[in-house]
């Protein structure tokens, strides 16, 4: 453990604060040996290592001159107060309000909210508590993370983990929405009773066409054949309701892809599919690309089709929790150990995301004109974490050269002049 290092002390986390919260939590009944701050700071340190034990956070207490045993990490962090505390943190950091300056779309909507969710596989002995698939020859343990994100300003508005069994149409309703968001889904959260609440909200969303919805002319109320709609069409935009006349009017885009891409997502189609086949008509709409939104507004696929990318950015977290936090390589532990590891994980990811890598951006996007990788950063971030407390500075102040220079040198995108990348695509959009 670094000496005297508060990883969180530069957004108010000061070892008075934290000691005071984990007493009124009851976590600590009075600072002894270790306190509050030492406890958070071991996980912390630890957590983005492949193997997360008590031992090698006993271990981090070395150069504090503080001899720690794992017995004792053990006892204190298996309290259900510790829990308690983690997630206290966890809530402050997620509501602490940012200055997003200029970086915004300047679209009609107020937030950008997009919703995805991965499922991680943990070890056997958790099967009892996060059930995953189970058949004559196996079962497998797995939890499903749901994650929503306000792309506008980089902020969680969602996170949770859960059993395998609780799928996207559960978890759907749980995203709390408020008027002027635009909500971006895929096919996963579709359902009626959800596109009535965003519409009773007065938000907005975009959908993946889900193939298994009654979608009805507005004018006639008849059922409308989709797959004979596009019969040697390259593009189609109509009018929609899904079920009855009673529910709000949609606008539907598809656009034909090439053969290639047709052929790809059928494999992947059958490959997810394996307990049934798909229909021939299912099979066949493979070859166009198809939205659903309730944006009332003249707009084009082409603007659907860009908003809508916006979800590579839940992609890329979702690919930093699992190839460079170590999300996906959870080793045999309790369930209590195994929510305050991926607890700690996202403590992590939240510095990263919410309140780094904004900041950094634009201030190395006006020194170099270049653009900053997320998925680089936080595994960057991972690997020299004692940096974070320098970039955890309040807007303005100039971060150390050499830092920033290494930063530009190891987490910019390589310049592409065929295709742009993720950060460049959110800067056409605002």
């Amino acid at each position: 453990m670094y000496k005297n290092f508060n990883i969180l002390q530069k957004l108010g986390f000061t070892e008075d604060y934290l000691n005071s919260m984990a007493v009124e939590i009851g976590f600590i009944k009075r600072v002894r040996k270790l306190n509050a701050l030492d406890y958070l700071q071991a996980l912390l340190l630890n957590v983005s290592k492949p193997v997360v034990s008590y031992n090698t956070m006993a271990s981090s207490f070395i150069d504090l001159n503080k001899s720690v045993f794992k017995q004792s990490l053990h006892k204190a962090m298996n309290k259900s107060t510790f829990l308690d505390f983690i997630q206290r943190v966890f809530n402050e950091l997620l509501h602490i309000k940012l200055d997003i300056g200029n970086n915004k779309l300047k679209l009609k909507f107020d937030r950008i909210i997009v919703q995805d969710s991965t499922v991680i596989k943990l070890p056997q002995r958790l099967f009892k508590d996060f059930s995953g698939v189970k058949n004559k020859a196996k079962q497998v343990a797995n939890a499903r993370v749901q994650i929503a994100l306000d792309i506008r300003s980089n902020t969680f508005n969602l996170f949770s983990v859960d059993s395998y069994s609780k799928n996207d149409l559960s978890a759907a309703n749980e995203l709390d929405i408020a008027k002027g968001d635009l909500i971006i889904r895929d096919r996963g959260y579709f359902r009626l009773s959800e596109i009535i609440r965003i519409k009773e909200e007065q938000a907005d969303f975009i959908y993946r066409y889900r193939h298994s919805l009654k979608y009805c002319d507005p004018i006639t109320g008849d059922r409308i054949d989709i797959l004979k709609l596009l019969k040697n069409k390259s593009k189609l935009e109509i009018r929609v309701q899904i079920g009855d006349q009673t529910t709000p009017i949609l606008k539907l885009f598809a656009v034909k892809v090439n053969e290639q891409i047709a052929c790809k997502r059928r494999t992947q189609l059958r490959k997810n599919t394996k307990r049934h086949t798909p229909g021939k008509e299912l099979l066949q709409l493979q070859s166009w690309t198809i939205f659903i939104t309730s944006i009332d507004e003249e707009i084009s696929f082409e603007e659907v089709f860009d908003l809508y990318r916006l979800r590579w950015r839940i992609e890329i977290i979702f690919k930093g929790l699992k190839s460079h936090l170590n999300f996906g390589e959870i080793h045999n532990v309790s369930r209590q150990q195994l929510t305050f590891i991926l607890m700690g994980k996202m403590i992590l990811l939240l510095l990263t995301t919410q309140f780094i890598y904004n900041t950094l951006q634009n201030k190395i996007r006006r020194k170099t004109k270049k653009e900053l990788s997320l998925l680089k950063l936080i595994r960057y971030l991972k690997d020299n974490i004692q940096i974070i407390p320098e970039l955890l500075t309040i807007q303005g102040r100039k971060y150390p050269r050499k830092i920033i220079e290494n930063i530009i040198k190891y987490c910019s995108y390589e310049d592409r002049k065929k295709r742009i990348n993720h950060s460049q695509q959110l800067n056409i959009l605002s």
